[in-house]
């Protein structure tokens, strides 16, 4: 993407209702104004609270949101001309029951407080050669764990049999509960389960004809 056209929606993002831009230094000292109350202060409605983390272009919030209008979804990336393109959608749609926060993964422990009731990591980046750097890491495992209900899910949408591999084993190792998974879902009897939604990635992964791995886990 150009420059010029990242400026353009640069621009475009701070007239966003429903697009978030919470400053990381501001977020360090206090925690955001909705934490613990983004059902009752901000949706304004019952329901669950999904959180997809580093959500791109947005498409699993956006679908999720369309497939479940009861509940409530929030998309969160670092990158703000892609999610330029979600928040637009959810707005000119008039979507009640999605929006968009951008701002690292790592601040969502001063964002939220155990009212999540699910989260997404679909198709992050499988890190070969920084593990540390991983979304489903300890260390980023503890942060879901600040930010979950009790019986709350994660679930694991990737391409990278690695990345599905060591997660596994580390939340094996760990004692978390596997709920339900597969190395090769179109194959499997899950995808029955799983929100019927083909991002800009997958599709391209499945053209490839790579094979996709789901998880579902709890702590």
């Amino acid at each position: 993407m150009g420059r010029k056209k990242k400026l353009i929606r640069f621009k475009e993002n701070k007239s966003f209702e429903k697009l978030f831009e919470p400053v990381t230094l501001e977020l360090m000292k206090q925690d955001h104004e909705f934490k613990g109350k983004w059902l009752s202060d901000y949706f304004k409605r019952s329901g669950r609270l999904v959180l997809e983390l580093g959500c791109g272009y947005g498409e699993y919030t956006v679908g999720q949101a369309k497939m479940m209008p009861n509940d409530n979804f929030i998309g969160i990336d670092i990158k703000g001309a892609r999610l330029n393109l979600g928040v637009k959608q959810i707005e000119e749609e008039k979507m009640p029951n999605a929006c968009f926060i951008r701002t690292q993964v790592e601040m969502i422990p001063a964002i939220f407080n155990k009212e999540v009731d699910e989260i997404w990591l679909t198709f992050p980046d499988p890190r070969p050669d920084r593990a540390r750097r991983r979304l489903t890491y300890p260390l980023f495992l503890d942060r879901y764990k600040k930010v979950l209900k009790p019986n709350g899910s994660i679930c694991l949408k990737t391409d990278s049999k690695e990345l599905y591999d060591y997660t596994c084993e580390l939340i094996d190792s760990l004692g978390y509960k596997t709920i339900e998974k597969t190395d090769s879902l179109y194959e499997s009897t899950l995808l029955e389960k799983v929100p019927y939604i083909q991002t800009k990635y997958e599709k391209r992964f499945l053209a490839e004809n790579k094979k996709i791995c789901f998880l579902r886990f709890s702590f």
